[in-house]
């Protein structure tokens, strides 16, 4: 499942994009909670994208140099997730359409947070299912590169190692904050509606479009 994790103004910010993802949901508990903004823009309270793993669509290392000159979505989940992550990535697919053309510009990369079970090859068939890269990019680091990645975005995440991990709806947990940064690398804005049901995406174009130019 994933837990919001508070980290302060700096994570409070990111909160405001924070579902819980758990397994048993109420009914109809989305459709009756009042949709969220669109987006928070974080006016200079997260630092500028940077990170260093594996692109898991070429097998190469990368860093932020590599999505230089493109707005990028970033998101931290894993391939297992029943529902908020997969759910995501179909509001992002659904977003990258809405764009047209300025589409092909945007970068969304996913960086899994359950290197146990997500191999490359996992990752890669799991970001097929939303679209193409370089569209979509799957990320996975090293234990050491994935917590530098998520304590510099205040991202909370556990993911229990080895052949017998627990099941991952139990035992598995991250925060859903999804932010969008500038071709510059500048951090724009949580995307705070992207994770939901009925995400107001007509709102994150436009403001995708403005930073394309």
């Amino acid at each position: 499942m994933s837990i919001a994790f508070n980290l302060g103004r700096r994570a409070l910010l990111s909160g405001l994009g924070s579902m819980v993802c758990a397994a048993a949901l109420v009914p109809n508990a989305l459709a009756t909670e009042p949709a969220p903004p669109a987006y928070v823009e974080l006016d200079g309270h997260m630092k500028p994208l940077a990170f260093r793993m594996e692109n898991v669509e070429t097998g190469k290392i990368v860093t932020e140099a590599a999505f230089r000159g493109h707005p990028v979505i970033l998101y931290f989940g894993f391939t297992r997730c029943p529902d908020t992550c997969p759910l995501t990535m179909q509001n992002a697919a659904r977003l990258v359409r809405m764009l047209g053309v300025d589409g092909r510009k945007l970068r969304i990369a996913f960086v899994t947070v359950d290197l146990d079970y997500d191999t490359p090859a996992r990752l890669k068939s799991f970001m097929a299912k939303f679209g193409t890269p370089p569209v979509f990019t799957g990320l996975r680091g090293t234990p050491a590169e994935l917590e530098a990645a998520a304590k510099r975005y205040g991202v909370f995440y556990k993911a229990p190692a080895g052949p017998d991990s627990p099941d991952p709806v139990s035992a598995i947990g991250h925060s859903d904050a999804t932010y969008l940064f500038a071709p510059d690398g500048k951090a724009v804005a949580v995307l705070t509606a992207l994770p939901g049901s009925h995400p107001d995406l007509g709102k994150d174009a436009a403001l995708i479009r403005k930073l394309i130019g």
